[in-house]
């Protein structure tokens, strides 16, 4: 029996990227184990986001040329770093390629041509698990943030066909996946048609019971997208705002397309067209010059709008960007204090939200079974833990009570 183990790390893109490439090693004939564990093929999908993604990805490389025969690399750190010693194929994000290739070349040192491995046929794309499923619309960057490398290592935006999108989404219906999540390197730069167009598209499918997006660019949040989401019952009423700051000199400095004062007001829209609707974001602590008070302004910001999950980032310099070169770095040991003050803040949010579900009804979409019960998420993406003795199927939608919060996440009772 063939093996082949992945670790993924990243964005949901480089998710669908390992799931398209999981099958396709499926299909001849390898069957996928954990990783960790001792096999024939490890393929390691990396990231360069950040230069802790750039170490956790090389980090994962070395374990795994100790667990396979037969380490294979994919992925944006390849894009900066070409060569891995011990590792028997090097691919990137470019160079349109077959992914066959990526299993079938005879094992060599030297060949390291790169390729898109999204770009396998849309019936390679059956997903492994049964539960949520992601479908890249879109690849690629135009954005010129100053902090951000992933433009350089991604290319400019390359927007699917709706028609395509659809038949993936489709045959992953008829897989048995309830949720679909539309992702892409920058999600709402979909530039095929609308966004909102192809929200409705998808909404019509039948056999479709969840539809969320991935990260959004507040200026998403126009008229015809708030229409949209508040009138599409399937799409899911969470959103991830790819937001970093809550203050308008900062996002100046990182040249973001929208002020602070700006994104609130689009936020507030949404909110007034769908009152119960979940946020999350991207928020990047410590960019060269931020103040403390300039800090706290993003705090005191986050608390007004309310975000469920805030996902937080120390600055972190990237390679020929022009925040590399700003004047005002902010030394390694303030950004640790910052961060672990700033996380506190943004879980104590998390922990007020959650706790005014308690003694409400919610609908989980079943992930999978635990000792003693379930796990899931809610229709606006709050983690749940189901306590029950009845097993459940993984993609089961359920009704629950949340009886309490602990640890970020709702307890629920089902029976």
């Amino acid at each position: 029996m063939k093996t082949v183990t992945f670790c993924t790390l990243g964005c949901r893109v480089n998710q669908y990227e390992s799931r398209a490439l999981a099958e396709l090693f499926a299909v001849n004939g390898y069957t996928l184990v954990p990783f960790g564990e001792e096999c024939d093929i490890a393929v390691v999908n990396t990231c360069a986001v950040t230069e802790e993604s750039e170490r956790k990805s090389a980090q994962m490389i070395r374990r795994a040329l100790k667990l396979a025969k037969d380490v294979r690399v994919c992925g944006c750190y390849t894009e900066r770093c070409k060569s891995f010693e011990g590792a028997s194929r090097i691919k990137g994000c470019f160079d349109k390629g077959q992914l066959q290739d990526f299993i079938e070349i005879p094992k060599t040192q030297k060949n390291y041509e790169l390729f898109n491995i999204g770009n396998v046929a849309n019936e390679k794309l059956c997903g492994v698990s049964r539960t949520r499923a992601y479908v890249k619309i879109q690849d690629g960057c135009n954005g010129k943030c100053t902090y951000c490398i992933i433009p350089s290592l991604r290319g400019s935006i390359r927007s699917r066909p709706d028609e395509e999108i659809i038949a993936e989404i489709k045959r992953l219906i008829s897989i048995g996946y309830k949720e679909i999540v539309l992702t892409g390197i920058e999600t709402a730069a979909y530039n095929y048609m609308p966004l909102w167009e192809l929200i409705k598209k998808v909404s019509k499918l039948e056999g479709l019971k969840r539809l969320r997006l991935g990260s959004l660019d507040p200026n998403i949040l126009n008229e015809s997208f708030i229409k949209t989401a508040a009138e599409t019952d399937i799409l899911m009423p969470h959103f991830h705002l790819s937001l970093q700051s809550g203050c308008t000199r900062i996002l100046k400095l990182m040249k973001r397309p929208y002020t602070a004062e700006a994104a609130k007001e689009k936020i507030r829209a949404l909110k007034a067209a769908i009152p119960h609707v979940m946020l999350s974001a991207d928020i990047i602590c410590s960019f060269p010059t931020e103040t403390e008070e300039e800090l706290e302004e993003t705090i005191n910001y986050l608390k007004e709008i309310g975000f469920l999950h805030v996902h937080a980032f120390s600055y972190s310099k990237r390679p020929n960007t022009p925040a590399a070169q700003m004047e005002g770095q902010i030394e390694e040991s303030q950004k640790k204090k910052r961060m672990s003050r700033f996380i506190a803040e943004c879980n104590g949010m998390k922990d007020d939200i959650l706790k005014t579900k308690i003694g409400k009804t919610v609908k989980i979409l079943i992930e999978k079974n635990t000792e003693g019960g379930a796990t899931g998420h809610t229709e606006d993406f709050c983690e749940a833990i189901i306590k029950t003795n009845r097993p459940f199927a993984a993609g089961d939608i359920v009704s629950c009570v949340v009886t309490d919060v602990r640890g970020g996440k709702l307890i629920c009772n089902f029976d």
